[in-house]
């Protein structure tokens, strides 16, 4: 019997060969646009362009092209991960151009060019040439070669631009460098802040702010490398996840580098706190989210469903050419000093045909009936017992003393096995399985956890609920990705 088709229905892909993290999120010319790290003829990787899928609804998504190519001096060795940026009716894609010379160099302090690079767009379909804007020369003398991945934002209450760059200084701290702009042409360092206990290097950096009560919150998210693994956090080999600001960050910024003196200094030294520091996604496959504007005013985030340098793999989808996918589009919501992610609402037009609706009792099981489906578990509130899920006796969810376990079968995770979350109950839990996807949203999306999961090709899809009876809602999924073919 062949093996089966593992691509999910509902989850960004790449056409073929290799996907990571997202770029340049936004809504521009009416659609939504989802830039992403590619490498169409290897699945395990290589030189990266950008690949590009566009939506009118964050539910279905169409692949258009591979419009950014490493064909410059200056990112001959990948067009690495970026942002975007509108002004005046022109969209602003900026990324960092990888540069590996020749030589005996270690590639970290000597031998490698990350550049800041701009191309501009009117209609996402036609890209200007290609624009330098920073080299390693224009950072701080004590950063090493690895300074990358660019984030624009700007506020209201200033005419300047700001840039934030994730770095790694010569001695291996991580670092947040800002720099600042009148025009998004010229650029100068305004502050480079190394926090302490995030290990030798920050990734894929971001900064919005997230609306709460009389006002809003400013939130800087980034992928520290480095940091050590505990039993219930930090579990994955690199982390990705954020920092709640008490003040908006961009309102206090100063003129000033690295001075405790600098307002903005001082602002993110008390709140980016290893202490503070909450991680996006407790699963086994999430890194370098991107969050982007709805026109609606809704936050949005989606998230590269992997992990660079993993100790587990994707065995199945190599064999077939493709490797990795984006997490769905996610709503976020500031709730109790927290960040609550949902799926958006735009996702429910999916939903093809119920499975089941109504009451499953304690250890009942409900045959699912396909391989991509959404499903929502209301449990019975019953202090007495653990309460627990169980997709094909491979993969559960479930409560102990101490938290939560999600578990998968040894033959099913590729490597992966448990991932655990520490003083939370299963109350609630809405489930998105993929064909070989799962995204749990725990208790209204208190927490999620991701995780690539490879059903045994003898079972029909089916899951259980133990501890007591649960009230759930499933539904079989449509597609909603066109992949059509690379170019």
């Amino acid at each position: 019997m062949p093996d089966r088709d593992w691509r999910p229905k509902f989850h960004i892909q790449p056409p073929t060969g290799w996907l990571n993290d997202p770029n340049g999120s936004c809504f521009f010319g009416g659609k939504y646009h989802i830039y992403f790290q590619y490498t169409p003829e290897n699945p395990n990787g290589g030189n990266k362009s950008w690949g590009h899928y566009e939506s009118s609804d964050l539910a279905h998504f169409t692949y258009v092209d591979t419009p950014l190519k490493p064909d410059e001096d200056f990112d001959r060795n990948g067009v690495y991960s970026g942002t975007a940026w509108e002004e005046n009716g022109t969209l602003e894609l900026y990324y960092t151009g990888n540069v590996k010379h020749p030589g005996d160099y270690d590639y970290i302090n000597e031998g490698r060019g990350h550049n800041v690079v701009r191309v501009t767009t009117d209609d996402c379909v036609h890209y200007t040439a290609k624009e330098l804007l920073l080299e390693n020369s224009d950072y701080p003398e004590n950063l090493s070669c690895h300074v990358r991945d660019p984030k624009i934002f700007k506020s209201d209450k200033d005419t300047d631009y700001y840039m934030l760059l994730g770095a790694r200084t010569r001695d291996s701290h991580g670092g947040l460098l800002f720099m600042k702009s009148s025009d998004r042409q010229t650029w100068k360092t305004d502050l480079l802040f190394c926090p302490e206990g995030f290990g030798y290097m920050l990734e894929c950096p971001d900064f919005f702010t997230l609306d709460r009560k009389n006002g809003q919150t400013g939130v800087v998210s980034f992928c520290p490398q480095g940091m050590e693994s505990e039993e219930s956090k930090f579990q994955n080999i690199y982390q990705s996840g954020y920092c709640l600001l008490s003040d908006e960050i961009i309102d206090k910024a100063r003129d000033g580098l690295d001075s405790e003196n600098h307002v903005l200094y001082s602002t993110l030294k008390n709140n980016i706190t290893v202490e503070n520091f909450t991680e996006w996604d407790m699963g086994f496959d999430f890194y370098a989210p991107q969050v982007f504007a709805a026109p609606d005013g809704r936050r949005i985030l989606i998230g590269w469903a992997g992990v660079p340098d993993a100790p587990y793999h994707n065995t199945k989808t190599v064999e077939q050419g493709w490797q990795h996918c984006m997490t769905v589009c996610r709503e976020l919501k500031l709730l109790n000093g927290r960040i609550y992610q949902n799926p958006v609402g735009e996702l429910e037009k999916l939903r093809e045909r119920e499975i089941f609706i109504g009451k499953v009792e304690d250890g009942a099981w409900i045959a699912m009936n396909g391989s991509s489906w959404d499903a929502e578990v209301l449990f019975e509130k019953n202090g007495e017992c653990y309460r627990k899920i169980n997709i094909n006796d491979e993969l559960t969810l479930e409560e102990n003393e101490n938290g939560l376990v999600m578990s998968i079968a040894e033959e099913c995770g590729d490597g992966r096995r448990v991932r655990r979350i520490e003083n939370v109950r299963l109350e609630k839990v809405r489930i998105l399985f993929d064909e070989s996807i799962v995204e749990f949203y725990i208790n209204d999306g208190e927490y999620v956890m991701t995780s690539r999961y490879y059903p045994s090709e003898s079972l029909a899809m089916k899951m259980s609920v133990t501890g007591c009876a649960a009230e759930v809602k499933a539904y079989i999924m449509n597609s909603g990705i066109e992949i059509g073919k690379s170019n």
